[in-house]
């Protein structure tokens, strides 16, 4: 199991490192890497540069869209 922590007073950092280091097969990994919402930044980075590569003919209407979804939600329920 993976666990993120933000801590806002690094003055606590040592503390709750050591506590959660007393903890029987917890390990301690830094992250060298700036987060937004728990995901690194260049994750957010890739998905804005696919965003500006998509092409008019690579998009599908809003009505489309809702179309496929319900064929899809019909296709799952019969299945049951």
């Amino acid at each position: 199991m993976n666990l993120t922590i933000e801590i806002e007073n690094q003055d606590d950092y040592p503390f709750i490192k050591k506590l959660l280091e007393s903890l029987k097969g917890v390990k301690i990994i830094n992250a060298e890497y700036e987060t937004v919402e728990g995901l690194p930044v260049h994750v957010f980075e890739r998905i804005e540069e696919y965003g500006a590569s998509l092409k008019d003919e690579d998009l599908i209407s809003k009505e489309a869209f809702f179309k496929y979804i319900d064929g899809e939600i019909c296709r799952l329920n019969s299945q049951k």
